[in-house]
């Protein structure tokens, strides 16, 4: 069990460092491991959300999106 639970994490740790690679290779090593943790943050509460209150999150989710293309 316990090497499955590493294979996840590791697969885990992977697709967070592979969605932030634009963001790691624009910025300075000393503070990518805070970004991740913040990206990781993040990412863990909009899941928690959207289980428990999933209209509200699609609703944050594109009030979100239009922020950022604006």
């Amino acid at each position: 069990m316990k090497a499955s639970v590493d294979a996840q994490w590791e697969r885990y740790g992977r697709a967070l460092i592979i969605s932030m690679s634009e963001v790691l290779d624009e910025t300075p090593d000393h503070i990518h491991s805070n970004l991740l943790e913040t990206a990781d943050y993040w990412l863990s509460v909009g899941l928690v959300l959207g289980l428990r209150e999933p209209d509200q999150a699609q609703q944050l989710l594109k009030s979100l999106i239009g922020q950022v293309f604006e």
